[in-house]
């Protein structure tokens, strides 16, 4: 993962500040920068900074050629590109060969799989083209001033600014101050002065997620009620009382088998790719020409359903002499309390259940205990600036708890992995929140459908720029298989019955996520199978549960 920074002035000096220092934290590995002239009155400034994932060697950016400039965060998983070259040079490569054309340019973004963010300059036209991944996986904001715009990987309290919605591709006339939207499925684009784009961004970002009903029509679907798989999961769900018997029983049904084997191979897929495309060594033997045993792996552990599977799959392709941190993370606000919290027993259970199933493997389970002098020092002084411009009670307490998450820090020392998976995307697909459920009660099959499709919509303009962050600030790369491109393909186009089950029969720990447990079980794994969906913010007891997470957070706050 890199910081990328792009500036435009009338200026070609870049200032030594706190923003060029997050940066450095995305990417220690090494930093580079270039300023292309447009005229006597305007530059062109490009900052990168690089923690080295793909390729043979580390590459400094930005990179360079006759046509253009890039600056590129994230990595692409596209079958046919080239696994032995650095994904930022293939890419320059490919947008060089557009010849400046524009819809060829946008094309080649369009084919690009994995998570990204990017910012080109095509040097004979003075277009700057930018984007986050269509899911919205990294982070990528915008600031003007009368002096200045800046487009960031990271920018902070300081700078008035907004997230860069994932939902188009742009291109910025530098000269014109238009900018031009294109959409991703379809040959839509849209002009605006930069002033009036800014000004609807920031409208849309403001909305809150109830407001934002972005995909109307889903409730409109029909289902047969009568489908046999249906008819099937009811009849087992009256007949058995036991989860685990459930569950097998439902294994027995050749369609859903046949779904249980098809998810199974696409995550696993996914934890692959996203575990090969890397140096295979820790922090600390980066820059050693050696082999690593240390945990050049870690996994953001409560011990569920999702983590859990994330890590037995991790299991398969992470080298066998290297150990996995498992880090899970506690807060305790009063002093009379220990930190045996939800997530922490949970994650012990899982932990024990892995030694197990997986006893070849080296396990690190790390305790993150945080203390509350310790989350109100750097709550205000550090993660505030990480987690803006959102600004609720939500995002602090799952920006903080993140944080605390991937800084790796327990009694013993610092944990040294580069690549962190997490589940994010997983209730999301499956149905893992309450208003599943309640959907469903209202409004049946198609009311849960539309639930299900309204949280994919609007997946990118809640948690993920924010998460990408705050992990990004300890110079590890999070890695979301979960959201891989050719995962969420096919779990989008199922019937919602194959996703989730949420009727009363089969309650909480068997029915929400139930594809996924049935993942789990097919998998082998038994403890964490009918464990209960646990918000991170209560598991981990961050959170009071008095507070409303939609209500703007003081600590968040512009002074």
């Amino acid at each position: 993962m890199c910081g990328i920074l792009c500036i435009i002035s009338c200026s070609s000096d870049i200032k030594e500040n706190i923003l060029l220092q997050r940066l450095r934290n995305r990417g220690p590995d090494c930093t580079g920068s270039l300023v292309s002239k447009v005229n006597n009155e305007l530059f062109v400034t490009f900052y990168g900074t690089v923690l080295w994932t793909q390729g043979p060697n580390v590459t400094k950016q930005p990179v360079e050629d006759y046509q253009g400039v890039l600056l590129f965060n994230g990595d692409i998983y596209n079958q046919n590109w080239v696994k032995n070259k650095c994904d930022t040079n293939v890419l320059l490569t490919c947008l060089g060969a557009c010849a400046s054309s524009r819809n060829e340019i946008i094309n080649v973004v369009k084919d690009l799989k994995g998570p990204f963010c990017f910012i080109y300059l095509d040097k004979l036209t003075n277009q700057i083209y930018f984007a986050r991944d269509r899911i919205g996986r990294g982070s990528l904001l915008l600031h003007k001033s009368e002096k200045e715009i800046l487009i960031s990987s990271v920018l902070g309290k300081d700078y008035q600014c907004v997230e860069i919605p994932a939902t188009y591709i742009y291109v910025f006339n530098v000269k014109e101050n238009i900018i031009t939207t294109f959409d991703w499925d379809e040959q839509v684009q849209n002009d605006y002065l930069i002033d009036e784009w800014l000004q609807n961004v920031e409208i849309e970002q403001n909305l809150s997620d109830s407001s934002r009903n972005i995909n109307k029509n889903t409730e409109n679907v029909y289902f047969d009620e009568q489908d046999e798989v249906i008819k099937y999961i009811e009849h087992i769900s009256d007949t058995e009382l036991c989860k685990l018997s459930i569950l097998e029983k439902l294994l027995e049904h050749e369609e859903i088998l046949y779904c249980v084997k098809n998810i199974t191979k696409l995550l696993e897929d996914s934890v692959k790719v996203r575990l090969e495309t890397q140096p295979e060594r820790c922090i600390d033997c980066i820059s050693i020409n050696n082999i690593c045993c240390h945990s050049a792996v870690g996994i953001l552990f409560s011990g569920g359903l999702d983590c859990t599977i994330l890590a037995y799959l991790a299991n398969k392709y992470v080298k066998e002499d290297q150990s996995i941190d498992l880090i899970n993370v506690a807060f305790k606000k009063k002093c009379d309390v220990t930190f045996d919290v939800p997530d922490r027993l949970t994650g012990k259970q899982s932990y024990e259940e892995l030694k197990q199933i997986c006893n070849q493997r080296k396990w690190i389970f790390r305790e993150i205990n945080v203390l509350k002098e310790d989350l109100v020092k750097y709550q205000s002084s550090r993660i505030a600036d990480l987690i803006y411009p959102r600004k609720t009670v939500l995002d602090e307490s799952l920006g903080c708890a993140l944080w605390y998450a991937a800084q790796g820090q327990d009694e013993c020392n610092v944990s040294a992995c580069r690549i962190l998976l997490l589940g994010s995307g997983a209730d999301e697909l499956f149905g893992g929140y309450v208003r599943h459920r309640n959907a469903y009660k209202r409004r049946g099959w198609p009311g849960l459908n539309g639930e299900l499709m309204l949280d994919w919509d609007r997946i990118s303009f809640r948690n993920l720029a924010r998460d990408n962050r705050v992990i990004c600030d300890h110079g590890r790369v999070p890695r979301l298989p979960y959201l891989d491109d050719d995962f969420t393909e096919y779990v989008l186009k199922l019937k919602p019955w194959f996703k989730c089950f949420p009727s009363d029969k089969l309650g909480t720990g068997i029915g929400d996520k139930l594809m996924l447990r049935l993942v789990a079980f097919h998998l082998g794994l038994k403890n964490a199978v009918t464990l209960p969906k646990r918000a991170l913010q209560f598991g981990s007891r961050i959170a009071n549960k008095k507070q409303n997470g939609s209500d703007l957070s003081q600590i968040l706050q512009i002074n």
